[in-house]
């Protein structure tokens, strides 16, 4: 059975619904529509992605009912740092919530940005309007890898937990690599006098003459 949620609305001063809330909003909606809404919430299953593009058509995409779609695709999503953002936000909130792990390239396709376009932000390239993001007191392009780092964070929680593709996935695209144990091998105390096996009777006075034995035995032989 799905998991039960409730969804916060904040309205604009213009009486629309802000996107970043209509985000969560959408995802009841499609999780309410599923004949299978559990499968939502498995690392295997397609359905968060099927999520994600539902979100997109009905967000971030051309609309089609304006009293649904209150988002007009626009520059603001290139251009505010602040308002991409919040929406960064609101995106790794809908991961978490469905036991998924955030990655740039689904936030670029929910939000319909191309992914090198993202990329190219984290590498310093610069873009038109706002290269300040006044929520996290940064760049642009801190911005970003703000995110990226968030993104390797459930990679490693991943791996970590045992799953196989996250493991594949610190070794592809972080680099990791596994070591074998390294044995240490403990050093031998060493004993003193005292603590030495005795190997001859107490009363013995020296150890026997190992050459001389050996000749008188010879000699009797003869």
């Amino acid at each position: 059975m799905a998991k039960s949620k409730t969804v916060n609305v904040t309205v604009s001063d213009s009486g629309t619904q802000v996107i970043p809330d209509r985000i969560a909003e959408c995802a009841l909606e499609y999780e309410q529509h599923m004949p299978h809404p559990e499968n939502l919430y498995k690392l295997s299953s397609s359905s968060f992605t099927g999520l994600i593009k539902y979100i997109n058509k009905k967000l971030f995409g051309k609309p089609i009912d304006r009293c649904i779609n209150t988002f007009h695709k626009s520059l603001d999503i290139y251009t505010n740092c602040d308002y991409i953002s919040a929406i960064w936000d609101r995106y790794t909130e809908l991961c978490y919530d469905y036991d998924q792990k955030p990655t740039i390239e689904e936030f670029a396709l929910m939000v319909g940005i191309s992914r090198d376009t993202l990329y190219s932000w984290a590498s310093g390239e610069s873009a038109k309007g706002q290269d300040w993001c006044d929520r996290l007191s940064c760049t642009r392009t801190d911005m970003v890898h703000k995110w990226m780092s968030e993104c390797k964070l459930g990679r490693y929680k991943g791996a970590a937990a045992g799953n196989v593709g996250y493991i594949f996935l610190c070794k592809a695209i972080d680099g990791l690599v596994e070591t074998a144990p390294v044995h240490i091998e403990q050093p031998k105390p060493k004993l003193t006098a005292e603590q030495l096996p005795r190997l001859f009777p107490p009363d013995a006075e020296s150890l026997p003459d190992t050459d001389t034995e050996t000749t008188k035995t010879i000699s009797s032989d003869y």
